[in-house]
């Protein structure tokens, strides 16, 4: 049976409300494609969960910690913990009205312009880099809502970049290595390969694949590439109009029953049982 993924996305979408920037700015005459905002002056109360977003952000909460839920994974809200959202993400949650903080959100033609691609969910911060960080949001809040703010954004995550790597190249060259894979396997419809082909594709020996998976995911390359399929598996469940056997079939699993299996093992939910608690 041929599927038409096509239409598949085009379900994911109509089923599932999004907000776009000028959704949290309609009081702006003109379309929103950068924006730098105080946290608490955002009203998302009024939001339906879940959701999603079509543009990324960066998130750094101050205070009043709670947990953000994203992708069916909830994280804790630390301090100086920044988060980065990247617009096919599900929000399963709003935050809490209280929350303070702030949120630079810019629109998909802007993150591939400055080349931003975001591959973990948050970064913790040094107190020591923090003053600098809230320096160049003030600036750019200050600019006003009309202002160019992208070589704010930049920097800022820049900033935020070379923390990931410590001022390390080698560790920054792993993390773009990192985000490449990640691409390879939503490429071409999920079809199924083995490790050794992806490290092929990706002009790399697979020791040093898992390595990579290892020293920025916690976990190996096989494990990696299981948590973005079951991350997809999800997405579809909830989203889609798929049955089981045919989700199983675009993740590129042998069957419906081992994916269930797989499922189960990596949520403590069978398909059916995550359908049941997350579909409204």
């Amino acid at each position: 049976m041929l599927i038409d993924f096509t239409r598949i996305y085009s379900y994911l979408t109509n089923m599932l409300q999004e907000y776009s920037i000028s959704d949290l700015f309609p009081e702006l005459s003109k379309q929103v494609s950068c924006q730098i905002y105080q946290f608490q002056k955002i009203d998302i109360s009024h939001w339906v969960c879940p959701y999603k977003c079509n543009f990324y952000s960066i998130i750094w909460f101050t205070e009043k910690y709670i947990h953000s839920t994203a992708d069916f994974s909830t994280y804790p809200i630390l301090p100086n913990r920044i988060f980065l959202i990247s617009p096919e993400q599900i929000h399963n949650r709003s935050y809490h009205f209280n929350t303070t903080g702030y949120i630079f959100m810019f629109d998909k033609a802007i993150a591939a312009r400055l080349g931003i691609d975001f591959i973990l969910p948050y970064v913790d911060v040094p107190v020591i880099h923090i003053p600098l960080l809230k320096l160049v949001i003030e600036n750019a809040i200050h600019k006003g809502p009309d202002s160019d703010i992208e070589i704010d954004l930049l920097y800022f995550y820049s900033l935020i970049v070379d923390e990931i790597g410590s001022g390390n190249s080698v560790h920054k060259g792993m993390n773009i290595l990192l985000g490449n894979f990640k691409k390879l396997i939503l490429a071409n419809d999920m079809k199924a390969q083995s490790l050794y082909q992806y490290a092929d594709s990706l002009h790399i020996p697979l020791d040093f694949l898992n390595d990579t998976c290892h020293n920025l995911a916690g976990n190996s390359a096989k494990q990696f590439l299981m948590d973005v399929k079951i991350s997809e598996a999800k997405r579809l469940l909830i989203y889609s109009r798929l049955n089981v056997s045919d989700i199983a079939y675009r993740l590129g699993f042998e069957d419906a029953s081992y994916f269930s299996r797989i499922f189960k093992k990596r949520t403590a939910l069978s398909p059916s049982s995550f359908l049941g608690k997350y579909r409204k």
